[in-house]
């Protein structure tokens, strides 16, 4: 059985063993991760859908399960560090390597459909992701 993670017309498949794989990374990073009262509700709320509504064959449509703007920036971070994280090791069991590209791939692109729905709101918005500032520091310091 699959679930996906879709935006409008775009989507990002799993299967359910992915899918909840996945769920459970975003929640470790966004809890190791989040500023504030407010983001600490963010992982809270995912925490309960992933187990109250997160069924198998239910995934995420990003514009019903999350219509806040805030919160959609959140989650573009957090599932952009997460594949990072997967890339670095830190987060999962990596005695096989077998899966990690394909989770990798599967969480960056959840976070650019999170990317897509804040910037239909806000065309400008970048994303405060790992990788936004090594790349703005690399790029800063070639320039400089």
């Amino acid at each position: 059985m699959a679930s996906q993670i879709a935006y409008k017309d775009q989507e990002v498949p799993t299967n359910n063993m992915q899918f909840s794989r996945l769920i459970d990374f975003v929640i470790q990073v966004g809890r190791t991760t989040a500023k504030g009262s407010a983001e600490e509700r963010y992982v809270d709320r995912m925490s309960q859908l992933h187990e109250t509504e997160f069924w198998p064959g239910r995934g995420i449509q990003i514009e019903d399960d999350f219509p806040d703007i805030e919160e959609q920036k959140f989650w573009a971070r957090v599932f952009l560090d997460t594949a990072r994280e997967i890339f670095d090791r830190r987060i999962g069991i990596h005695e096989h390597s077998f899966w990690q590209a394909q989770c990798i791939w599967q969480a960056y692109g959840a976070g650019q459909l999170f990317v897509a729905a804040v910037r239909d709101t806000d065309r400008r918005w970048l994303p405060d992701s790992r990788d936004y500032h090594e790349f703005d520091l690399v790029v800063n310091k070639r320039s400089t």
